[in-house]
């Protein structure tokens, strides 16, 4: 009677060990992008040419609003951290004055945003109520577009912090018309800011996601919205524009990696396992 040798595995050997071996390289791959991002060659497109570029190009002491009516991820993936800063780059370099505000139809938080990213941007040499104001998020979402469009002097009486707007000095005497550009981002139709500011003949700029392209495809044929950042491309593509690198280019660039990773992954597993079982069939 012959006794079978036991020979003793090592513990990555197991489907399971293998398969947590998998998920920590995922992970630990995906923490190194993300705490030192990688950027590769990527192509910035004529669209976030074309929205950049004309926030550059805001007249020398000139104004732009900018209506902050999306809240979801941009904070927290810093893309409108970045933006921002391309806002108040402006207010440095050519003494662009700005006003914030938010018409967001899903309530006050969008309001509570704007105050998130003034708070993490630098401001030095800028003053508020002189160089930007804050006017807060306003109920009413298409009165508010309606009444920014009639006169900015009536949509309310006060900022986001109280003060009232007959004590801000940028606010005294500042009509609509003295607004050099308009911008706005939001996840919803575009065509309540269409209908109050297209016939301003102003320049319009927003930034939605992929979703809202096709509808609002017809204002960009037509000249009405002047530029579209498209979604977290159009971030990453105005930040490697801008210089300003941030989580929204780590995470987009990660996930650009770990697909092809995963790729590997598979073919890499699948040989090992059929080299697994050969050895395994030559030992029987």
């Amino acid at each position: 009677m012959t006794e079978k040798t036991v020979t003793s595995q090592k513990w990555y050997s197991s489907p399971a060990a293998q398969e947590y071996l998998v998920y920590l390289s995922v992970i630990l791959l995906s923490s190194v992008l993300l705490i030192s991002p990688v950027t590769f060659q990527l192509e910035v497109t004529t669209p976030t040419k074309d929205f950049v570029n004309r926030i550059r190009s805001i007249p020398q002491g000139g104004v732009m609003l900018w209506d902050e009516s999306s809240f979801v991820t941009g904070y927290y993936t810093q893309g409108q951290i970045s933006l921002y800063k391309l806002f108040f780059d402006q207010a440095k370099q050519r003494a662009v004055r700005i006003i914030f505000i938010s018409s967001c139809v899903d309530g006050p938080m969008a309001g509570a945003m704007i105050n998130k990213q003034l708070e993490v941007q630098d401001t030095t040499g800028l003053k508020y109520g002189v160089n930007y104001v804050n006017l807060g998020w306003q109920p009413g979402f298409e009165l508010v577009l309606s009444a920014i469009a009639k006169d900015i002097q009536t949509v309310t009486k006060a900022d986001a912090y109280g003060t009232a707007i007959s004590d801000l000095p940028m606010m005294k005497g500042l009509t609509t018309q003295n607004i050099d550009l308009f911008a706005f981002n939001c996840g919803v139709s575009c065509d309540p800011w269409m209908r109050q500011w297209v016939p301003l003949g102003k320049p319009i700029l927003m930034q939605g996601g992929y979703a809202l392209i096709s509808q609002a495809s017809g204002y960009i044929q037509s000249g009405s919205i002047t530029a579209y950042l498209n979604g977290e491309r159009g971030y990453v593509e105005m930040e490697r524009m801008t210089g300003y690198i941030s989580m929204r280019t780590a995470l987009f660039e990660a996930t650009n990696i770990m697909g092809p990773y995963s790729i590997i992954l598979v073919i890499v597993c699948n040989i090992s396992y059929m080299l697994q079982k050969r050895r395994k069939q030559r030992g029987q």
